[in-house]
């Protein structure tokens, strides 16, 4: 009985705090008038603080408590004629505060609510229209609400294809507000030159060059593989030209030049 009773306080605690939460701009609002339907919307409160609200127009609700905003809409439904009494009940279903952003390369980068029902890594990626093709194994999770702010990297790859199911559930984390999703551009390759297929390439770690190659569909028939070179920028930016073989090891962004035969 204690602890139902304890579980009713803090429930009704919880009621009268998102009560006391003022409106925000990108909140989404249920606006209904007891005993006239026709008035029931929802409305996302704009920019500027305002909803577009049958019969009154723009009314800025933004800075305002639930119970201020639903005073607000109601002296104004009565002051303009329209209703003789208005009781009017105001619930933000999905507020802008409570929001993760997801970044970078994946299909519909943005903000998404955690109140739509996404709730982990895996929802939010799913959500944003998932990791384009461009987009790198590798992600950043950033805990804004930590300070400092803590950074999360995550190997997605490697997780799925190498990790058991627990493993894979511990990686799927619960997102918080405020969090922020990063995904940035695969790292890539370049092969110029002789090579069937010379262009840019996804990179991966430990990669050789012989794998490079076969990437670009081999040498050409006027490619040498005893001219081989990796154009690679060192510390201070500037590309430095470097022999190599097919076992040599490239890094991302490195360029590998194929030179013509002269035979």
């Amino acid at each position: 009985m204690k602890n139902l009773l304890l579980i009713l306080l803090l429930s009704f605690s919880t009621l009268l705090q998102a009560a006391d939460n003022p409106i925000n701009n990108g909140d989404l609002l249920r606006v209904s008038v007891y005993g006239n339907p026709d008035l029931t919307t929802e409305a996302k409160v704009s920019a500027s603080g305002q909803i577009n609200y049958p019969l009154i127009g723009t009314i800025k609700l933004a800075g305002l408590s639930p119970p201020e905003a639903e005073q607000l809409v109601s002296q104004r439904l009565v002051q303009d004629g329209f209703l003789k009494r208005a009781q009017v009940n105001i619930i933000v279903i999905q507020s802008s505060g409570k929001q993760v952003s997801i970044l970078g390369q994946v299909g519909k980068p943005g903000k998404y609510s955690i109140e739509t029902g996404a709730k982990t890594l895996f929802d939010f990626i799913a959500i944003s229209g998932g990791i384009s093709a461009k987009g790198s194994d590798f992600i950043t999770i950033i805990r804004m609400n930590e300070n400092p702010p803590k950074r999360i990297s995550v190997n997605l790859k490697k997780i799925f294809l190498h990790s058991k199911t627990d493993q894979i559930n511990s990686v799927n984390m619960q997102m918080r507000a405020g969090d922020i999703i990063y995904v940035p551009e695969a790292p890539v390759f370049y092969v110029y030159g002789e090579a069937r297929s010379p262009g840019v390439f996804r990179y991966t770690s430990n990669m050789t060059l012989l794998q490079a190659l076969s990437m670009a569909g081999g040498l050409s028939a006027r490619g040498t593989d005893s001219g081989l070179r990796i154009q690679r920028r060192n510390e201070s930016g500037q590309l430095v030209e470097m022999k190599a073989n097919k076992s040599s090891v490239i890094l991302a962004d490195d360029i590998v030049t194929i030179q013509e035969s002269l035979f």
